[in-house]
């Protein structure tokens, strides 16, 4: 599924609706027209608007590379559920047309049987090479490489890399640098393609590699890759085994897509709801994903209602006090949300340092502080007026202020104590945190409340 002459479609309802009505009529010949003036990504966009029958109908017309291409750009879920549909010759015939590392994705998902059927059917080539990559763990380096790659030995000349290049140029995509390895096929330098042509082709390699390269280990977290390439700005990196030799490389394209995923998981863990895919169409999985963390909650929260209850005098007093609960009880979540996603995000992306914790929590600290004195401030006054008393109204106001306070506190700090245990400090938010704030606010503004009740009484 060639993409250099097509033009972009756009895709709307009318041209979903025309692909469906083609497909009724089993009309493959104005489909193939369609469907092969289009992207890949776009195709993808198409699959995830059809059915089930009507997207297998779409696969049965689409050549192996294509194929491979349009199933690696859709969801997960989606994808899944196309893969169990498929036949092992069908998928034997994409997994042999894709590049290496979206090959060894694609066997990944697979059922350990089915996995060890496919790649007893694929050549030998393609067997070996995801016998290779198969055991790295699918969230590291080796997780994500490709073995597709040119190296060249440091006594060689440009003449002899540009022509290691033209014997590769079918099976390498998108080629930026050449790898130098020595005689044990150890990573020793880099070259870039600009250098390759501008240089006499009788030079050394030697001669213009810089020995400076920069590369990662196959076990690497793919988030410290991430990292990598955002920090020195790259489009590819060499992946190399504990001996230091040259195993693979991986590029800017796969690490989109590591960002995307991780960001993704991050999302779906503050929402409280892990390994639930957004394009996810199974009730019953969706359920799933989430019922976990709202048990979780409603336990949570029947610890607030018992915190309400030994208040209930309190309340009883003065029982506009309640009409406050879901003011601040808002407000404090929030507070905790926000600041929390500021510091996850600022780990994951590595703008945020191991060195700068702790001024990125005391700028929490004194923005949560400067938030909860205006928010204080402001229904302090609707109290005082609500129930015309002044008094119980800057109690209210202390309390917002003090819960904002601790909530900008807890969002900031937990996620730095789990980043520093070495626990996905994703973790520190959704349902644990949000009900942390619930508990310890309504202790805290109960608290004053009755402190200020007793304090009058006497």
């Amino acid at each position: 599924m060639s993409t250099s002459d097509k033009k972009r479609i756009t895709l709307t309802e009318d041209l979903i609706e025309e692909i469906k009505e083609l497909i009724s009529k089993n009309n493959v010949q104005e489909l193939k027209e369609i469907i092969y003036s289009m992207k890949p990504a776009d195709v993808a966009d198409l699959i995830e608007h059809l059915d089930s029958e009507e997207r297998m109908f779409i696969f049965k017309i689409l050549e192996p590379d294509g194929a491979g291409e349009v199933l690696m750009e859709v969801e997960p879920p989606i994808q899944e559920s196309i893969i169990e549909k498929m036949d092992n010759e069908s998928l034997s015939e994409i997994v042999e047309a894709l590049d290496s590392d979206d090959a060894a994705d694609l066997v990944g998902y697979l059922p350990e049987d089915r996995a060890k059927q496919i790649i007893e059917s694929v050549e030998e080539e393609v067997s070996e090479e995801l016998k290779k990559l198969l055991p790295y763990p699918e969230d590291t380096a080796g997780g994500i490489m490709a073995l597709e790659f040119v190296a060249v030995k440091a006594d060689a000349t440009i003449k002899d890399a540009i022509e290691e290049i033209k014997q590769k140029k079918d099976e390498i995509e998108n080629l930026y640098h050449i790898w130098v390895v020595d005689n044990e096929g150890k990573l020793v330098g880099v070259v870039s393609i600009k250098d390759l042509l501008l240089e006499s082709p009788e030079k050394k390699i030697k001669e213009i590699m810089n020995p400076d390269v920069i590369f990662v280990n196959v076990y690497a977290d793919q988030e410290e890759v991430a990292r990598l390439f955002k920090k020195y700005d790259l489009v590819s990196i060499p992946v190399v085994d504990e001996n230091n030799r040259l195993i693979g490389r991986i590029t800017y394209d796969d690490i989109i897509d590591v960002i995307e995923e991780e960001v993704d998981e991050d999302l779906s863990i503050m929402a409280g709801i892990v390994d639930h895919e957004i394009a996810e169409e199974s009730p019953f999985k969706i359920t799933k994903a989430r019922l976990p963390w709202l048990i979780i909650s409603f336990i949570g929260e029947l610890v607030s209602a018992i915190v309400i209850n030994r208040f209930e005098a309190s309340i009883q007093k003065i029982i506009a006090l309640s009409f406050f609960f879901p003011v601040i009880m808002a407000l404090g979540g929030a507070t905790s949300q926000q600041a929390a996603i500021i510091v996850v995000r600022g780990l994951v992306t590595g703008d945020i340092s191991v060195l700068s914790l702790g001024k990125r929590i005391l700028v929490e600290i004194k923005s949560s502080l400067l938030i909860g004195m205006i928010l204080g401030i402001l229904l302090g006054t609707v109290v005082s007026v609500w129930i015309s008393n002044w008094h119980l109204g800057g109690v209210v106001a202390c309390a917002l202020m003090i819960i904002i306070l601790n909530a900008g506190f807890i969002g900031a700090a937990v996620p730095v104590v789990l980043y520093k245990m070495n626990i996905d400090p994703a973790f520190a938010t959704g349902p644990f945190v949000a009900t942390t704030n619930d508990i310890l606010g309504l202790l805290i503004y109960l608290s004053l409340v009755t402190w200020f009740l007793k304090t009058t009484a006497a």
